[in-house]
């Protein structure tokens, strides 16, 4: 009898250590892949489940990136996380130009779009509701050309309880 509460003691300790989190939602900025900067909303749904989503651009270009994660404690109000993946984006050179086959004008325009991963560490402070991550983002880039890329980022976002 002894072995088994020792064992339930251990499982559920391990389940609280693993499914702490410091927030419910954050909202904030987050510098970084794939342009030059995005608005950051990471929301958990459960236990250490959460998702996070990015939407951003840069000069002529838009994007919007979504991401699951699973979030681990490491000790106070920092995690680390995990997840994958996807993004895709639009963008122009916002001018017309007279092809040279055909007599007709027009706007050079695209999409992109793939498959991200992603792992991080992220710090949420007691004091003050601030949560601040940063994180490596592994892309398959899918269309309209293949292509493997590491990105990285830093957010700071402010922290729902």
């Amino acid at each position: 009898m002894k072995k088994l509460l020792l064992a339930l003691f251990v499982v559920f300790g391990m389940v609280q250590f693993t499914t702490a989190q410091q927030y419910q939602t954050a909202i904030g900025l987050k510098g970084g892949f794939p342009g030059y900067g995005s608005v950051s909303l990471k929301h958990f749904f459960g236990g250490s489940s959460a998702l996070e989503a990015n939407l951003g651009g840069g000069y002529r270009h838009l994007w919007l990136q979504a991401l699951y994660e699973k979030n681990f404690n490491i000790q106070g109000g920092l995690d680390w996380y995990i997840g994958g993946g996807a993004d895709i984006g639009f963008w122009t050179n916002g001018y017309r130009y007279r092809h040279p086959r055909w007599d007709d004008d027009r706007y050079y325009t695209g999409a992109f779009g793939g498959l991200d991963g992603i792992i991080g560490l992220e710090y949420t402070f007691e004091q003050v509701p601030i949560n601040i991550a940063l994180d490596a983002t592994p892309t398959i880039r899918l269309f309209p050309w293949v292509g493997f890329y590491i990105y990285g980022s830093f957010a700071v976002r402010f922290a729902i309880k």
